[in-house]
């Protein structure tokens, strides 16, 4: 059982997609991109995913794919 990581995709498109391209996060992480997720201000100011329904940002790309694998180290040791 993987986490889940929901992504908009207007966050995808401005740079964000980097997330989708991961192999780390394809292989440890169900990744859903959705049209909008009513977060436009939050999209229009940084990159965002939502892991497990919590918010994880990054002033870049890459930044933004760093927190996300701390997130999945986090979650798959919590979960066992």
């Amino acid at each position: 059982m993987n986490p889940l990581i929901e992504c908009c995709e207007q966050n995808l498109a401005k740079g964000a997609e980097l997330l989708l391209s991961d192999p780390f996060i394809e292989e440890n992480g169900d990744v859903i991109s959705y049209s909008c997720m009513n977060e436009c201000v939050l999209c229009a100011q940084t990159y965002f995913v939502l892991f497990e329904g919590e918010r994880i940002t990054g002033t870049t790309p890459e930044e933004l794919v760093d927190n996300t694998k701390k997130a999945i180290i986090l979650w798959q040791e919590e979960m066992g």
